[in-house]
């Protein structure tokens, strides 16, 4: 059955929340996992037992609770040889009858509160990722690599001052008479980076200086 649940985050003010509160609800989570594996296998073995006791079986079983439920002594209880022929009770299957019912309930108590604590766990992280507007601070960590403050993090202006630092190395390496090896990686990159620039028709298409070429236009039938 479906169990439709709802949550209302409704006045979750924003706030800045340390990836490590994420990750301690999300191991929360996962152990109860564990946990709860093993009681729904536990739980489906036990489904699957009671889902096989034969019919005759099970009316008797129903007759004796009632008898039990309307006050009668045991003495008074129809005795189960009565109401159950005798092949029914031969033919009863090995693991009905190895059923410690003590044991399959205490297991189903522990399934059904590894549940109720994962769910708790689940609501925590949802109310965590609500409270931080999904934003987990990869923007201020790639802010305070950049140097700068500001909203915009720009890569190529990084890498274009990263270029200009090296050249006023290599000017200065030079002038104190030391070799410089050419970096053939970098060279390798740098032609990379050249043969993946936008073509210029694409760019001027893209201002609206120019119409798109012919060749290059989508042809559809």
């Amino acid at each position: 059955a479906t169990v439709e649940v709802e949550v209302d985050f409704e006045g979750v003010e924003e706030a800045r929340v340390e990836p490590s509160r994420f990750l301690d609800a999300c191991k929360n989570i996962a152990t109860i996992q564990i946990t709860r594996d093993l009681g729904s296998d536990a739980a489906m073995n036990l489904s699957s037992a009671l889902a096989n006791i034969p019919t005759d079986v099970e009316e008797a079983c129903n007759t004796i609770l009632t008898q039990q439920q309307n006050g009668n002594d045991d003495e008074k209880i129809t005795p189960i040889a009565e109401v159950l022929p005798a092949d029914s009770l031969a033919n009863l299957p090995d693991e009905l009858l190895d059923l410690d019912l003590k044991y399959a309930r205490q297991s189903l108590q522990t399934y059904r509160e590894a549940i109720r604590q994962q769910r708790k766990a689940r609501l925590q992280c949802l109310q965590l990722l609500l409270r931080s507007r999904c934003s987990f601070g990869s923007m201020d960590a790639a802010r305070a690599f950049c140097g700068g403050g500001g909203s915009d993090v720009n890569m190529e202006d990084v890498l274009e001052k990263l270029k200009k630092r090296k050249e006023i190395l290599v000017d200065a390496m030079a002038l104190e008479g030391l070799d410089v090896e050419e970096d053939e990686e970098e060279k390798k990159m740098e032609k990379d980076d050249e043969s993946l620039k936008p073509l210029s028709w694409f760019t001027e298409v893209e201002s609206g200086k120019v119409e798109e070429p012919e060749a290059k236009k989508l042809k559809s039938s």
